[in-house]
């Protein structure tokens, strides 16, 4: 069975490192650019005072989320979780989180077949 992992996490050198070593590895996957709430309410409490903030002002992508999701085989989440965990030091050095939901039917070529690693 096919599962579906999600990833979100803090946008930071080691999550970009990490994206590059599970490519390199074969995985594939869709990476999104994302925002917490805790960093899009104060934009829109700003724009209905009339403020103008500074963070509004600003790219603050490195300050916001990347969320991946990655189809993959039931019998691999172990141990892409597991990396994913290194990488993090467990959510402590990248603050997010990982979530899986199983998959009932999949088809198209959006995803890659996982190389088996020797």
């Amino acid at each position: 069975m096919k599962v579906l992992l999600f990833a979100i996490l803090d946008h930071v050198d080691a999550t970009e490192k990490l994206l590059h070593k599970l490519s390199s590895e074969g995985y594939n996957g869709t990476v999104i650019p994302t925002s917490g709430l805790h960093h899009v309410l104060p934009k829109f409490e700003d724009a209905q005072s009339g403020a103008i903030s500074l963070a509004s002002m600003v790219d603050d992508l490195p300050s916001g989320n990347l969320t991946l999701f990655i189809v993959i085989e039931e019998e691999k989440v172990d141990e892409l979780k597991q990396e994913i965990r290194e990488a993090t030091s467990n959510f402590k050095k990248v603050k997010g989180g990982m979530f899986i939901l199983p998959l009932v039917d999949v088809e198209g070529s959006f995803y890659l077949i996982i190389f088996i690693r020797q």
